[in-house]
């Protein structure tokens, strides 16, 4: 019986005679042709074979009008042929077919089946942290294949963080990390290679917490919170405080600099119809000493920093959209003010610290799962009980719940669940503050699982019927992104 991750909505096996058929791939769709040569390439990867160019008998692919754009239909009587009525659907095809196939000597083996199948949850994310951990730009097309493999639609690239700044800017040219960001002709590349495997690309920068680069090496824009640059900050207890990851959110220059930034995103990445403005974990407290913020909150009525922090989300988000792109920000903002920023505005709840996800939905908001418990990848888990959460726990949990490990977040002791709603549109897997080679197989294996339960929302295998194809699968995903 042939394996799948995700399983398919609809599967039948008409005859378990294995069939043989050529080395080849057919299409008579021009548009199609990019898809058909990508898979020729992977298919070398992973069953070290060649497949023949536009040759019949093989795998065939073949639009289908009739089905949802992103649905797909195979059936193997004779050729594998794949239907679809969208460029979405016949990648979900071809991974499919990419699993379920096997090779035996110069041909193709296959059993007779029939598959219709289509996702439950259009967002199915891979986030992987670029702004801590340095990726070099091999590393970082590997994630693309393992999102094609898996069927995850998006990939979310956090290309800015405490650490590093990992873009190009040529407005602020001094502010990419030396000998650790990419170019734009990489950019333009990854675009390219994401674009030819169906995946759509997500960039975030952080703002206005995280962003120490931005105030160190532009401290006249971005770095002096408007009281002076160097000034010294204080918490309640007296001691002095970090001003360098803050932006401030209402001076002119600050302001006007992250909407440059946001805009050289937009045109690094023109077909991404999302941008990411980060908008979590926040000093905000910091803003009751910047006098630029004091004076425009007295000016606009606004009650402490805490509708500071909304109101500063909404017009950044605002922003976005007046670029043409949909924004998404963390869960980060508190319920106060949320009535400032744009309903358009996707959230993605991953604490349930700042505001709880009923919270979000009954505002407005559309959100996305990246619950901490089971969707963090981080460092330590091997090591680390509480939070080594292993493909078992993804399976276990569901697209509608949150839980958390963390005593401050009510998710810790009362997990919550939200009625299924389409204002939920999924989910994200979150790899944090890890190298390529530390992450890579808890990735693979956690992704796998994510993709089952987001794919068909409502639970088909168990554990060991998962599992009982996965080290095949595994191993050549693992052939598929291994360095020649």
């Amino acid at each position: 019986m042939p394996t799948f991750i995700p399983a398919p909505k609809k599967f039948t096996v008409t005859d378990t005679q294995k069939h043989e058929v050529p080395f080849a791939i057919y299409t008579e769709e021009k548009a199609w042709e990019l898809y058909a040569r990508t898979f020729i390439e992977t298919f070398s990867k992973g069953y070290y074979k060649e497949l023949n160019f536009n040759e019949k008998g093989g795998i065939e692919l073949y639009r289908d009008d009739t089905l949802a754009a992103d649905a797909y239909r195979i059936d193997t009587e004779g050729a594998l042929k794949i239907h679809a009525s969208s460029d979405e659907g016949i990648n979900y095809g071809l991974a499919t077919a990419l699993q379920i196939l096997d090779v035996k000597d110069d041909r193709i083996c296959l059993e007779a089946m029939q598959i219709e199948d289509h996702p439950d949850k259009d967002f199915r994310a891979l986030m992987v942290d670029l702004g801590r951990e340095w990726h070099p730009f091999g590393k970082v097309l590997k994630f693309v294949d393992v999102c094609f493999y898996y069927k995850i639609k998006y990939l979310q690239l956090h290309f800015a963080d405490t650490k590093l700044y990992t873009l190009p800017s040529k407005a602020f040219p001094k502010l990419p990390s030396e000998g650790k960001h990419y170019t734009l002709e990489q950019i333009e590349e990854l675009r390219e290679y994401a674009k030819a495997r169906g995946i759509v690309l997500i960039p975030e920068f952080e703002c206005p917490g995280h962003a120490p680069r931005l105030n160190e090496c532009y401290p006249e824009v971005f770095g002096d919170l408007g009281t002076g640059e160097g000034a010294l900050f204080y918490n309640e207890a007296g001691d002095v405080i970090d001003n360098k990851s803050l932006l401030c959110a209402t001076r002119e220059s600050a302001v006007e600099g992250v909407k440059t930034l946001l805009r050289e995103m937009a045109e690094m990445f023109p077909d991404s119809p999302y941008l990411h403005i980060g908008g979590d974990e926040a000093n905000i407290a910091l803003w009751d000493q910047c006098s630029s913020c004091t004076e425009y909150m007295k000016k606009n009525n606004i009650s402490d920093v805490y509708e500071l922090y909304s109101d500063y989300v909404g017009r950044i988000t605002s922003f976005v959209l007046s670029l043409g792109r949909t924004p998404i920000v963390w869960e980060g903002f508190p319920k106060k003010g949320s009535e400032r920023i744009p309903k358009e505005t996707i959230v993605i709840a991953w604490e349930c610290h700042y505001q709880m996800p009923a919270d979000l939905l009954e505002s407005g908001f559309k959100i996305i799962n990246a619950a901490w418990k089971p969707l963090y990848i981080v460092p330590g888990m091997a090591f680390h009980p509480t939070i080594n959460w292993q493909a078992k726990d993804i399976l276990d949990w569901n697209v509608y719940n949150w839980q958390h490990w963390w005593p401050k977040s009510e998710a810790r002791l009362n997990p919550i669940t939200v009625p299924d709603t389409d204002q939920l549109i999924g989910s994200m897997l979150c790899s944090w503050e890890m190298t390529f080679e530390q992450e890579i197989s808890t990735v693979m294996s956690n992704l796998g699982a994510m993709s089952e339960r987001v794919w068909t929302t409502r639970r088909t295998r168990t554990f060991e019927e998962f599992g009982s194809g996965f080290r095949k699968l595994y191993d050549l995903l693992g052939r598929i992104i291994q360095d020649v």
